[in-house]
Parts: C-alpha cells; structure tokens; sequence
C-alpha cells in the first residue's frame, strides 16, 4: 500500500513552493532551500516534477510562477495530489482505448492522464474521436492532426477548467459515443458517485446516457467520501479503474453489483 503520509509531505511541500513563488517572484534553489528548510536535491526534483505539470516556470538556477496571486485553480490545486497513482490508472484506462474509437473525456486530473497515456500510434493512426469539455485536455491532444478532436463549448468554469451550461447539454443531446471516461468527487457504498459541484451534476447523467459503456477512473482516496449531491448509481457505469488502496469489502461490493474493477498497482 503506498505511504500516504510521504505524499501528503510532498503535497504541502509543493504547495508551499508554489506559494512563495508566487507571493516573492522568482527565486533560486539556494533561497528556496533556505526558506522552505528542504535540500537543494530535494528542490530541483519538486521544481522539475511541478514544471512538468504546467504550475511553474524554470529559470536559470531557480524557478518562476506562471501565476499571480489569487490565480491557482481548484484544478491546479488537484494536480498535486495522488500523481502517482493517476497516471498509472491513466496509463491503464488508456490502453482500454481501441483503433476507431470515439470516447468521451470528460474533466479532471485523472481523466487527464487518460490523455496523455493514449498509445502515439492510436494518435497517429487510430482513427480515433475525442470529445471533451475540458480545455486543458482539448489542449493536451491539439497537436495531433489525426484526431478527430471535438469540444464541448459553454460557460467556462476557471477553477475546474471545463465547460458547462446549457450548451453543453445540447451538445450532449445530438452525440454518441463508445466510452465515457469520467472521474468522480466522491464513491459512497451507499449513493455511488457523488459531488459537491452542483454544476456539473446534471451533466454526469447526461453523458452516461449518450455512452454504450461508462468507464470511471479515481483514485482509492475518493472512496467513502459522500459529497453533497450524487450523480450515477453504480448500476449506471460499467467499470471502475482504481488503485489497489480500495478496500477489500469496497470491491466484492462493486463486483457483486456487476462492475467490472481494475486495481492498479501504483509504482
């Protein structure tokens, strides 16, 4: 099972960095070092790892926020926790992904990893569709001229970086899709899905329902927690793609119910 705590430290530690860069400006490794009480080894790493996630810039010797203050996002926010283990559930949701395909990404940080773990061949050559409502997703995947790349256009939501609004559910209302690919708030034994953002609610249901199969990707953190509204009963989705911290009882639940659950080991 992986040591929750050391990624929790990890956690504070880049969220701390990206708060003093972003209140002071730019800054060193020797001063960041110095300031955070973290080796200067121990630095670098946590700057490559955040750079990587588009947080902040790399300068010579130190590092800048891409920011200003106020500008971090729920969404940014979500990016530093669990990294491991949403790109190795992205990694295995993405190879689920068959030649002709058109899928359904929905937003999130896990649903993300689905993205950028999708095979450079199927890319390239797969004759794939991708519908998305998320704008760092649609970004992620611009590049590649032979994806039939679709968006979902609404009222942009900046601390979750998608779309929503009636636009949105027209546009879900006229398509069909293979698989949706859909991360969740929140997995309760008792409600399903579920989520505190009221906005996007509506939309869950919505997509399931243009979908031959629903394909759900979290994290095993999620599981337990009920948040304020649910979305889909697990008699909705098809598949659950979680880390092997799920509980034992959690997934005879779930396989009782006739969803299929993949663990993946997260290294």
């Amino acid at each position: 099972m992986p040591d929750r705590g050391k990624g929790q430290q990890k956690t504070t530690r880049y969220s701390a960095l990206l708060d003093q860069l972003t209140r002071s400006g730019p800054a060193s490794v020797s001063e960041l070092s110095r300031q955070l009480g973290v080796s200067e080894v121990s630095i670098r790493r946590d700057l490559e790892h955040l750079e990587q996630l588009g947080l902040l810039r790399r300068t010579h010797g130190g590092a800048a926020a891409i920011t200003r203050p106020g500008q971090v996002s729920v969404y940014d926010a979500r990016l530093l926790l669990n990294t491991r283990a949403k790109a190795c559930i992205g990694k295995v949701a993405a190879a689920l992904v068959r030649p002709g395909d058109t899928i359904l990404l929905d937003s999130g940080t896990t649903v993300l990893e689905i993205a950028r773990h999708i095979s450079g061949s199927l890319l390239e050559t797969g004759g794939l569709t991708i519908v998305t409502r998320s704008l760092v997703i649609a970004s992620e995947l611009r590049l590649h001229r032979h994806v039939r790349l679709i968006v979902l256009g609404g009222l942009y939501v900046h601390d979750f970086d998608d779309f929503v609004g009636a636009q949105v559910e027209h546009a879900l209302a006229t398509i069909h899709v293979r698989t949706l690919f859909m991360g969740t708030d929140g997995l309760s034994a008792e409600r399903g899905l579920t989520t505190d953002n009221v906005l996007e609610a509506r939309l869950y249901r919505m997509m399931a329902n243009v979908a031959e199969r629903a394909v759900v990707v979290t994290d095993s953190s999620k599981i337990g927690l009920d948040k304020l509204e649910a979305t889909l009963a697990f008699d909705e989705i098809h598949t659950l793609i979680t880390d092997a911290g799920a509980s034992d009882d959690f997934v005879a639940m779930l396989r009782e119910k006739g969803v299929e659950v993949i663990l993946v080991p997260a290294r």
